[in-house]
Parts: structure tokens; sequence; C-alpha cells
């Protein structure tokens, strides 16, 4: 897989990020996890940026919408569906995507979300929430 491939209008350069429980020392040669503000805003940035893809994927029924990487998004959130290792068993997309994912949940104030999971993750949230509230 050549990840420089059908990138569409997505031209920042890529670099590694440690995805929940992943450990950050092979993305910066082993240093601490340490980012700059200017640093952590563009990894703010970015996210922002996929979450929206995944939106605009989730709710895209054109086969032959213009942008590339809507066709990938689909395939990824394609992939999830599909996966037999599952984020639990180690499957980075399946990471990837759940965290995507749990970003647009985090912000949705939607009563009916057609974005895969949002529902289900929201409420997760909510339960998580009031468990900690209780202690």
């Amino acid at each position: 897989n050549n990840p420089n491939a059908n990138r569409g209008s997505c031209t920042h350069k890529l670099v590694a990020k440690p995805v929940d429980g992943e450990s950050n020392q092979s993305a910066n040669g082993g240093k601490s996890a340490q980012l700059t503000e200017a640093q952590r805003r563009e990894r703010q940035r970015h996210i922002r940026l996929h979450v929206q893809l995944l939106e605009h994927a989730s709710l895209c029924s054109s086969p032959s919408c213009n942008s590339s990487n809507c066709a990938k998004m689909k395939q990824y959130l394609k992939h999830k569906q599909e996966c037999k290792l599952k984020q639990g068993n180690g499957c980075k997309i399946c990471k990837r995507i759940i965290a995507l994912l749990k970003y647009h949940a985090q912000s949705c104030k939607n009563k009916v979300c057609p974005i895969p999971q949002c529902l289900v993750i929201r409420e997760r949230i909510r339960q998580i929430a009031k468990q900690q509230q209780a202690m």
C-alpha cells in the first residue's frame, strides 16, 4: 500500500500518529510524547478534517463522488463493518476509525444521527460519565 496514492486534495505530510494505547516511541525516535502548542493545534486540525471526511463519506451516496478521499473513507468504514479482528484484537484501521467515530460522537447533538455507531458511542459516553458522577 502506497500511502501517497489517491490522496486527492490532501497534501499534508504523512506522519505516523499513535492511537489509543500505541506507543509513541516509534513516531518520534523514542523521545517523550510532548507536543509543542503548534504541533497540538496542527494535530487537532487534522483530526477535525478527518472527522469531516468521515461525516461526508458516511452520508455520501454518490458512487462517483469527486473526492478520492471520500471513496477511501468509505472503504475504511466498510472494512470496519467486515473486519474479523476488530479493535480489541489489534486492527489498526478499526482503531483509527473508532477513534474518529468517538471524536464525532463527543460533539454530535443530533437526536437521530446517521453516522455509524454515533448513538451507541454517545450512550456509552453518557454511561461512563454517570458512573464517574456516582463515585
